[in-house]
Parts: structure tokens; C-alpha cells; sequence
């Protein structure tokens, strides 16, 4: 366990693990003030899908699936921006609540199918028993998927603890960033660049 534990925190270092973290960041970012929930549901996503895919359990989803499920986040994140602007919702409000965890869950799982992830000796073990593995097996590559995203689970708690007052200009072009980092990853599932994509981030990451 502790194998995986290191393994997955070194390849939060490495460049086949910005697929993950480059949306996840997105989303917690155009969340705002909520980000954190945002975050909390792609975590929950990624991790579910992703063992869920790997062992063997559910068919990788077809390129258009995986970017209508940007779509869907995209959405999400936008209607979320608008009303932020227009001061129709506050930080703990349901409607703010639905639209960006939404948001995290359909980028989480969509990010998810995308993951080439970076494969040392012991996670490399686990994926080869994965599909005859359980309860365990999940909990095994949950602590793995948790090593690889926490620099989200930092940027969660930022996000937290900072007050409303402190979300000024600066967090508005955040959002702004965000939002079109999401969107341009639809465009390149939705045009068929993603396999391309990760394969030159695993290439980087040897």
C-alpha cells in the first residue's frame, strides 16, 4: 500500500497525469466559491469510473460519449458563471450545489475514460489483478486515484477556506480560464485529437 501511495503522489509530478488534473483544476476554478464541491464530485469520479474501466467492469466509453459528458459539465459550469455574475446565488445554495458538483461528476467521469495514467511496478500489479479483485480492489486504487490528485485535494481546501469576501476580479478571470479549459478539451474530444493527446503526455512523462 505504501508502494501505491508513492507511486501515485510521484505521478502527480509527471505530465500523463495533467489529463486528470488539468480539468480537475478547471472545474474547481470555475466553481468559485463552491469549488471545492466541484472538486470533491470529479475526485469521486474519477476514481469510480476509473476502477470501474480498468477492471474490466465497463467498456471504455466511445469519443462522442466522452464529450457529451463535457458538454454536460461545460453547461453546468456556464449557467453556474452566469448567475454568479448576475448575484443570483450564494456559496451554500442547492441550485449553486447541483451545478458545479454536476459539473465535477460529468468532467470527472469523462477524464476518466481519457487516463492513460503513469504505470510503476506496483500499481502495474494491481491493475493486471484488478478485474479479480473486489471490495479491495477499489479501495486499493481509490488510495492510488487520492496520491495522484492531491495537489486537487490542496487546491480544494484553498477554495474552502477562502472567504466570499476574497473572491474579487482575479477569481472572475480564474473562472474565465477554467471554463474555456474545459471547453477546449470537449473540442479536442469531440474532434477526435484525445488519443493523440495523452499518448504524447505518456510519451513525455518516460
Amino acid at each position: 500500500m505504501t508502494g501505491l501511495v508513492y507511486e501515485g503522489f510521484a505521478s502527480a509530478l509527471l505530465p500523463c497525469s495533467l489529463i486528470l488534473l488539468a480539468p480537475g483544476a478547471a472545474v474547481g476554478l470555475a466553481g468559485r466559491r463552491i469549488g471545492s464541491l466541484g472538486l470533491a464530485g470529479y475526485g469521486l469520479a474519477v476514481i469510480l469510473v476509473g476502477w470501474l474501466r480498468f477492471s474490466g467492469r465497463i467498456a471504455t466509453a466511445p469519443r462522442l460519449a466522452v464529450a457529451a459528458l463535457l458538454v454536460g459539465s461545460l453547461s453546468g459550469l456556464l449557467v453556474h458563471a452566469a448567475l454568479d455574475r448576475r448575484g443570483l446565488q450564494r456559496r451554500g445554495s442547492a441550485r449553486s450545489a447541483w451545478l458545479v458538483g454536476g459539473a465535477g461528476l460529468s468532467a470527472g467521469g469523462a477524464t476518466a475514460f481519457l487516463w492513460g495514467p503513469c504505470v510503476g511496478e506496483d500499481f502495474g500489479d494491481l491493475l493486471g489483478d484488478l478485474p479479480a479483485r473486489g471490495a479491495d480492489g477499489l479501495v486499493l486504487f481509490a488510495i492510488y486515484g487520492a496520491a495522484v490528485l492531491s495537489p486537487l485535494v490542496l487546491l480544494g481546501s484553498v477554495l474552502y477556506l477562502v472567504p466570499g469576501s476574497a473572491h474579487g476580479r482575479f477569481s472572475v478571470g480564474l473562472q474565465i480560464v477554467g471554463t474555456a479549459t474545459v471547453g477546449m478539451l470537449m473540442l479536442a474530444t469531440a474532434v477526435g485529437w484525445q488519443d493523440d493527446l495523452v499518448s504524447q503526455l505518456v510519451r513525455w512523462s518516460v
